[in-house]
């Protein structure tokens, strides 16, 4: 499936729309964070995100003779870094660190792949580094997170357990994180590597929480809460396993029983301010004025933290009491605090009833980055919705103007509302005029292959996804979105393959990429393979597109009672998904 989500790296202006009321458990957890029990699929840490850096990289490696050939990649490669072309001067190092594996050029290489953020090389280099110097923290640390992403779990667990051996002993802890798109086998392996490690350092803390996280996601309950107090009789203090005893229950539908292993951690350490908000996460789920008393008192001890009061707002807001969350956000914005914040959820809160015009006046007040955009799209939205779809697009024209950094954002929250107002040919126009200005510009592209696509100009989508590859190899969206679309609209399946592959290599859990990856695969009539990464990609994204996707493959094989499963319950959460609807009608299928 070709991902909407991926239009920019800030908001997805197509996809956001106003809701009710925002979830309690999405601003309790910003206000102090807490270890998740659930897999992290597009959030487990990439070789890029790990603190390899320039400046902490080894550079007091013996100097020693090159060949001729080796000697000239390295001199080109050096006067391109200082030159700013970064991209040659990694493919030297890279080519030379692979020939030489001489732990200096792998450092350079490393370096330079390091502040790219180009996790493909970063990779291949973190894997030959714990080659050459297994001995090195810094390269077995790579070493994992390059195993781990590619799904080559026993082999990270091998240089989890190296690092454990050394007293770093987190990556045991993180290994689980990465099993979403494991079959149960191969999680049984990777729990097998733990009760034998677990044998040769018996109660070790986190061998043991590693496999109470590795228990849960194979819905061994009972195990898992078992291992899980085995490490808590021995630390009773230990704060993320308490709170991952506390989820076990929770998503296992022991709700007072997960309220008490809390109870229980707050005993040994009664100021946690984690254990305190997961407490009232779960209360707010049955009892909200209770939630409301414990936020209450959590936000009078911390009086100088503000995401307290804003998680407090919330509740009051989900108890429908919305009078006490006003005092607190014009509390906010009087004493100059999260101002942007306040005015923002007061323009949420406007919306909810229908003050169209306290709405627009505190989205207007909105300059924080993180917001400003949202608060954008919701004055442009407010604006069309009221028939001034001239003055929305006057206010984006103008913010064009006045914030010309951020002209390709505003360029696409326009043809949203062009799409959903004048059509697809409109925002074409519109996107054209767009490039015209920014002809580089890779998220106005995107944008307009999409619009490409919905008209059916399929040559043309293909044209402006090559151009953004051209412009950035390594753009994983782009590389999917192609491959997708030459699948899904063309007969040239191996060539479908091959970029969805190369996406797939550079964001190995991404659940759109391998719904794509199945597709292409049930076109080119490989249906065991299909099923296998569409019922991952199901697992991990429930998406509607990846339901139709999944249910025609399982239709295709005569697995009619499951498709039909699949499709009802898809349809049932998402009753207006055109995709799942046309695909319905195509099949001719009457659920």
């Amino acid at each position: 499936m070709v991902d909407k989500s991926q239009l920019t790296g800030k908001q997805r202006f197509a996809k956001l729309r106003f809701k009710t009321v925002l979830p309690i458990a999405a601003l309790l957890l910003t206000a102090c964070a807490s270890p998740e029990l659930s897999q992290q699929t597009n959030n487990t840490p990439t070789v890029a995100d790990t603190k390899t850096d320039a400046s902490s990289i080894r550079r007091d490696y013996p100097v020693r003779p090159f060949p001729t050939q080796t000697f000239y990649d390295l001199l080109v490669a050096e006067v391109a870094g200082t030159r700013g072309n970064l991209g040659l001067a990694l493919e030297n190092y890279r080519r030379q660190a692979l020939v030489t594996r001489d732990p200096g050029v792998i450092a350079r290489a490393v370096s330079t792949a390091s502040y790219q953020k180009n996790n493909k090389a970063l990779q291949e280099l973190g894997i030959l580094w714990a080659e050459v110097e297994p001995d090195s923290i810094q390269a077995r640390n790579m070493a994992f997170y390059a195993q781990a992403q590619q799904a080559n779990l026993s082999l990270a667990f091998e240089h989890a357990r190296h690092l454990l051996s050394q007293n770093n002993g987190k990556y045991m802890v993180l290994l689980p994180s990465y099993t979403a798109n494991l079959d149960e086998e191969q999680r049984l392996h990777l729990l097998e590597l733990y009760t034998i490690a677990e044998q040769n350092k018996p109660g070790n803390r986190d061998l043991l929480l590693g496999k109470t996280l590795l228990l849960a996601q194979l819905a061994r309950v009972d195990e898992a809460l078992s291992t899980a107090h085995q490490l808590l009789d021995e630390y009773p203090d230990d704060q993320p396993a308490r709170l991952v005893a506390a989820q076990i229950q929770h998503k296992a539908g022991h709700h007072r029983e997960s309220i008490s292993e809390l109870e229980q951690g707050l005993k040994y350490a009664p100021k946690s301010q984690q254990l305190q908000l997961q407490l009232i996460r779960f209360m707010a789920e049955s009892n909200l004025p209770l939630a409301i008393e414990k936020m209450t008192a959590l936000a009078n001890q911390e009086p100088s933290n503000d995401k307290f009061k804003l998680a407090l707002a919330l509740l009051h807001r989900e108890n429908h009491e919305p009078e006490p969350a006003k005092v607190i956000y014009h509390a906010l914005i009087d004493n100059g605090h999260l101002v942007s914040q306040a005015h923002f959820q007061l323009a949420v809160m406007a919306e909810q009833n229908q003050a169209s015009d306290d709405a627009l006046r505190h989205y207007r007040m909105v300059n924080n980055n993180n917001l400003f955009l949202q608060a954008t799209v919701r004055i442009s939205q407010i604006l069309a919705d009221r028939d001034q779809l001239n003055d929305a697009r006057l206010y984006l024209h103008k913010l064009r103007l006045d914030y010309p950094n951020h002209a390709s954002a505003f360029y696409q929250i326009e043809s949203q509302l062009l799409i959903e107002r004048q059509g697809h040919q409109s925002a074409q126009a519109l996107l054209d005029e767009g490039l015209a200005e920014h002809p580089d510009n890779i998220e106005l592209l995107y944008s307009r292959s999409l619009v490409h696509e919905k008209l059916g100009n399929i040559a043309a989508t293909e044209k402006d996804l090559r151009a953004i590859i051209e412009r950035d190899t390594n753009n994983a969206s782009a590389l999917n979105a192609l491959g997708y679309t030459l699948a899904n609209s063309t007969e040239r399946y191996d060539e479908a393959l091959e970029f969805i592959q190369r996406a797939l290599e550079i964001k190995p859990n991404d659940p759109a990429i391998r719904d794509s990856l199945g597709w292409v695969l049930y076109k080119r009539g490989e249906y065991d393979e299909a099923l296998g990464h569409l019922r991952a990609a199901m697992n991990t994204m429930p998406d509607p597109e990846v339901a139709a996707h999944l249910g025609e493959v399982l239709w295709a094989t005569g697995e009619k009672d499951e498709a039909r499963s699949i499709w009802q319950n898809a349809i049932d959460n998402n009753p207006s998904s055109e995709f799942l609807i046309n695909t319905l009608k195509r099949l001719n299928v009457q659920l």
